[in-house]
């Protein structure tokens, strides 16, 4: 049995706040809001608090929140043991709309629907039509704002200023939370930007809609320099940056003179990358952008700091703000040439090529002019949906760390053209890579889909093995092998965490009728084994007693961008800094060992929620798990890690002090939002996730969140779905080592 934690600082939950797309867009009833489902759950054998069920409103328009004193309504997760509801045997042809769908080489799904007889073809992004070009109000056409689907993150918090924005379709919405319990929004943005498409976007299709190709797919906001900005990819392959200060700036001018004269933030930042846009990464202290698409190539930006204006020359470079340099997948400096009509040139180093790749090298980190430097993966590559910076001991970014969706892990260094190769860090599941023309019948290895660089500052400091793993040492099991290195899997800690449920709400209510059932989605629970044939016999001491016995480890050692750690000549290190890398998959997080050789933690299914074979939601007609959109909160030690299924796990990182342990660095599972309480009450709409956001709490109404340093520090956390719904919940510690809080 897992350790008996006392009370005293448990996690804790209170009643989330809710508020509807149709009440804050005062949406009439007679206007259909695309994913919107009418809440019939009727679970039986509830057993939260009766504070839960008092201010129960059967309105679905309602707000529901649990009060302003927020010290006084917190509430200790349950420990409630989850109803064993077993998985019903669904007969596809009598219990719910059967849907048979095969992707075609042109990206679309002939679906066929037998129950409801309609016999239809919808593209990938199963959404509404273009909206109006010319509308530039918040609603579209008299309808709720267009949801783009099948995309990435696509809203954040400024961390700065008292800002919520949020992507739909090619417009961006800009709203001043009105309160800093409930997070509610305006009925109207405060602001809409709508940047145009770049000239070298009209050639580019779009991946997800090629008929509406200028839709956003993933939005951050991070810090550049000395300023905030957010940054916004397109399906068109455009990126383009705003200072977030111009946007406050703008929006306490309308704030003091009203809405008339209105004027419109201007972009800082406006380049296309050739294909699709996905991943995005800031650098503060650098000073860098870097962009992912489907080219399977990262381009990273390099700002001028220094020198005279840049000044273009026709001819010299193809894209007339930024110089280009190419690195191909073998570490080659590949010359782009002045005339674009010629081929390019790969140069070699030991011959007299050699001074002009030591020139350029000296050029570009002389920071005088603009680069753009390509990284290519080559005919082993593929769509990369997630990308990080990796840094030098003195935090300057050194690499690009990227998740391709085979579930592969790239490392890839941009500053020394010394032609090594980018480094490739295979997936720990087994099987083969997803080919959907493969039919049901064969297994396949889950898709990377997040990656995070998270140095050693980031990780809290725990007492014992036990509190960083979140479970006892007997639940855990121990894996060791040539293949995958030595990793301890912490899977069954997903029983301590209170108030989650791991069966869906629909199977929990008797519902299933509600799931379609597509044959060609089976699940992964009923297809594949565990990532790893785990040894009973195994144990931590022997795991412990394994280290140094893998070849593998020395085999890479070379090649990693690692160097001996200060202090300890002999130990190598995956990142320069000794950063430690964490990658997400469908449903799985992993956290690999910042040194070579060491001991990863591994914990399958974090969000799953079991439902029967084949079903899917009738909206989405494919399983639509994905775990991607992570934000790191390094003030709480806290990785925000959401998924389009509509679950966010909190993932704590740790560090014991216990000495003597085979793992240095950990993560545990604190709590999964929503949580199981507010799925019993009808709070979690079934539907898939629009994006989540994490930034500070607003205190006194204070706009700029940075003015008055409070301790403890706040956040919040906004789950937007694509009905338009947003949850909201306040997290924060009391102390540097309490267990987290959520309100």
């Amino acid at each position: 049995m897992a350790k008996v934690a006392s009370s005293e600082g448990e996690l804790q939950v209170s009643k989330c706040h809710c508020e509807t797309g149709r009440k804050r867009h005062r949406i009439p009833r007679s206007i259909h809001i695309p994913f919107e489902t009418t809440q019939i759950f009727n679970i039986p054998n509830q057993h939260h608090d009766s504070e839960d069920e008092a201010d129960e409103d059967e309105d679905d328009d309602s707000t529901v929140s649990g009060g302003a004193n927020q010290d006084n309504q917190l509430v200790m997760l349950e420990d409630d043991d989850d109803d064993e509801h077993p998985i019903p045997e669904v007969n596809m042809l009598d219990d719910g709309p059967l849907i048979i769908d095969l992707l075609t080489a042109g990206g679309t799904l002939p679906a066929v629907v037998f129950n409801n007889a309609i016999n239809d073809e919808f593209e990938m992004d199963i959404g509404d039509e273009s909206a109006d070009p010319d509308s530039d109000g918040p609603l579209e056409e008299d309808g709720p704002p267009q949801v783009a689907t099948w995309r990435m993150n696509l809203t954040a918090l400024s961390q700065v200023y008292n800002l919520y924005m949020v992507a739909y379709a090619d417009k961006i919405y800009i709203s001043r939370p009105r309160s800093c319990v409930s997070n509610a929004l305006p009925a109207e943005p405060d602001l809409i930007l709508r940047p145009p498409a770049s000239t070298m976007s009209l050639s580019v299709v779009g991946y997800l809609d090629p008929n509406f190709p200028h839709q956003v797919n993933h939005l951050v906001v991070g810090e550049f320099g000395n300023e905030e900005i957010l940054l916004l990819a397109y399906d068109d392959g455009d990126v383009i940056g705003y200072y977030t200060r111009h946007i406050e700036n703008e929006l306490r001018r309308r704030e003091r003179d009203g809405r008339n004269n209105k004027t419109t933030p201007e972009p800082f930042f406006h380049e296309n990358v050739g294909k699709s846009a996905w991943g995005l990464a800031i650098h503060k202290q650098s000073r860098i952008i870097a962009v992912s698409s489907n080219t399977h190539n990262i381009c990273v930006f390099v700002f001028a700091l220094t020198g005279q204006p840049y000044r273009h020359t026709p001819g010299a470079d193809p894209v007339e703000f930024f110089r280009n340099i190419i690195i191909d997948e073998n570490g080659n400096v590949v010359d782009p040439g002045k005339d674009p009509s010629y081929p390019p040139v790969k140069l070699n180093p030991t011959t007299s090529d050699g001074s002009k790749i030591a020139a350029l090298e000296n050029a570009i980190r002389r920071r005088d002019a603009n680069w753009r430097i390509i990284l290519e993966t080559g005919r082993s590559g593929t769509n990369i949906p997630n990308i990080a910076f990796s840094n030098d001991v003195y935090g300057e970014a050194v690499g690009v760390v990227a998740v391709d969706i085979n579930g592969r892990l790239w490392l890839m260094d941009f500053w020394h053209f010394d032609n090594l190769s980018h480094v490739i860090i295979e997936g720990l599941h087994r099987g083969r890579s997803r080919n959907r023309f493969q039919g049901q019948a064969q297994p396949h290895k889950p898709r990377g889909w997040g990656v995070l660089v998270l140095p050693e500052s980031s990780f809290l400091p725990v007492k014992d093995k036990e509190d960083a793993l979140g479970l006892s040492l007997n639940e855990a099991k121990y894996a060791s092998s040539e293949r995958i290195g030595r990793w301890i899997d912490i899977s069954q800690g997903i029983k301590h965490v209170k108030n989650n449920s791991g069966i869906h709400p629909w199977v929990r209510s008797g519902n299933t009728q509600r799931f379609a059932f597509n044959p060609m989605e089976p699940r992964r629970a009923q297809l594949e084994s565990p990532w790893y044939d785990f040894d009973a016999n195994a144990t931590l001491h022997l795991l412990h007693d394994s280290i140094g016995d893998n070849p593998r480890a020395g085999r890479e050692r070379g090649l990693r961008l690692g160097r001996p750690k200060s202090g300890d000549p002999g130990q190598q290190t995956v990142l320069e800094d000794g950063s430690s890398i964490l990658r997400t998959y469908e449903m799985d997080v992993e956290l690999r060992s910042f040194e070579e050789g060491g001991v990863g933690i591994m914990f399958e299914k974090v969000i799953d929620q079991s439902r029967p074979s084949h079903a899917v939601l009738p909206s989405m007609r494919m399983s639509h798990e994905r775990l991607a959109n992570l934000i790191h909160v390094p003030e709480l030690s806290l990785v925000v890690a959401g998924s389009m299924c509509g679950r966010v796990a909190l993932i704590t990182l740790t560090r014991p002090e216990e000495r003597g342990l085979p793992f240095k660095r950990a993560f545990k599972v604190e709590a999964i939002l929503p949580t199981k309480r507010d799925e019993d009450n009808q709070l979690r709409p079934i539907c898939p996730l629009l994006g989540v956001a994490v930034g500070p709490t607003p205190f006194s109404g204070n706009v700029e969140l940075t003015a008055k340093p409070v301790s403890p520090k706040r956040y919040r956390i906004m789950l937007h779905y694509y009905d338009l719904r947003i949850l909201s919940y306040e997290i924060f510690r009391r102390s540097r080592t309490d267990p987290l809080s959520i309100v």
